[in-house]
């Protein structure tokens, strides 16, 4: 009898190991959470578009290169000047949103878009992104996602799938306006168990493939451009009760450009602050010889930056060495590196923290 029961337990262990789970608004995030990633490009041969039902994955070789701490923040605690579109229930209840996420800078021509705070917006049926704080060329300003880019509908199970678009755009005096377009379709499209350095989750596995189209005009040319970007697609394997993916994957173009996965505070592997490097800007742009980078940081460290065209080919890497704290200036010709004219992607890389990418217009 207890040999039975024995095997019955084991049994059942084995079934709660590769259940299928549901995921509903209760695994998302609270405010005053901190989630810990841990973050790398060294996909290591691992294949992420494979996938299935009751399938066992297995990232436990991934390997660290870097550390961030997520932390969602009430939206009474961001900057006022942020607060209009997104604390206003009266007036804007699609956009009243539950809580904020420190972002990243966001690259434009021209443009200094930092200290990015996304707004989230959670209910039973759904989590979305309403839109964004910054400051725009120094100016806090909120621009609103209309419509709001639905990120997940809850309840998630395996083999449900939906699509929704989201825009959003800024007018910059002196410069003219920034806009970007997404369409994003999200799959269902697996369920088992997924391992990481951190432990092993019973997950549902999202495959998101996100369409982008920027929109620029810029006053001083009366030149308006549309360009679309390359394919995103983001693999993200979710698990109860954590938050956030425990694992996601994107690549850019069929490449991968980004891993991050939840995990412990690794010995030697540095914390990645967004405030590190700060005020970001190039000019003149377009550009057709000399383009003058300028940002500020907060430490000494490396510098690296590398030309992309918007297929995701990489051009040239250039490591400029070692730059102390403080205001930085450096110029650049982008003609050593690029051959044609057209828009290419400055991609900076400073300590190895997550890279802050700019557009650039090259001229003849």
């Amino acid at each position: 009898m207890k040999k039975i029961f024995l095997a019955s337990l084991i049994l059942c262990s084995v079934n709660v190991i590769h259940a299928q789970i549901t995921i509903t608004s209760a695994d998302m995030p609270n405010t005053n959470d901190t989630i810990r990633f841990s973050e790398t490009n060294d996909i290591q041969g691992l294949d992420p578009v494979l996938t299935g039902t009751n399938y066992t994955w297995n990232f436990n070789t991934l390997v660290p290169a870097s550390q961030r701490i997520d932390t969602f923040v009430s939206v009474t605690s961001t900057p006022l000047a942020y607060q209009f579109f997104f604390n206003n229930i009266i007036s804007y209840p699609n956009h009243k949103a539950s809580y904020a996420l420190r972002g990243q800078d966001i690259g434009i021509p021209s443009v200094s878009i930092t200290e990015v705070y996304n707004y989230m917006k959670e209910s039973s049926t759904a989590l979305d992104h309403v839109g964004f704080g910054s400051k725009i060329n120094s100016i806090p300003s909120s621009t609103q996602n209309n419509p709001v880019d639905r990120e997940y509908v809850f309840p998630m199970n395996y083999n449900d799938n939906h699509m929704s678009s989201s825009e959003w755009g800024v007018s910059v005096p002196g410069f003219g306006h920034y806009g970007e377009y997404m369409d994003r379709i999200d799959t269902v499209d697996g369920w088992g168990s997924v391992t990481t350095p951190f432990g092993t989750f019973n997950c549902l596995r999202v495959k998101s493939v996100l369409h982008k189209v920027d929109t620029t005009y810029i006053d001083a040319l009366f030149l308006g451009t549309t360009i679309p970007r390359p394919e995103e697609i983001e693999y993200k394997w979710l698990a109860a009760g954590m938050g956030k993916p425990v694992l996601k994957i994107v690549t850019t173009a069929g490449l991968v450009s980004s891993i991050e996965y939840q995990d412990m505070a690794r010995v030697g592997v540095s914390v990645q602050e967004y405030v590190s490097v700060e005020g970001v800007s190039i000019y003149p742009n377009p550009v057709s010889d000399l383009l003058q980078l300028t940002f500020s940081t907060k430490e000494s460290g490396n510098l690296t930056y590398r030309f992309i065209d918007l297929q995701g080919k990489e051009l040239a890497v250039i490591n400029h060495g070692e730059i102390q704290a403080g205001n930085q200036k450096i110029e650049i010709y982008p003609k050593k590196y690029i051959q044609s004219p057209g828009v290419y992607l400055l991609e900076l890389n400073f300590n190895n923290e997550m890279p802050i990418t700019k557009k650039v217009f090259i001229t003849n």
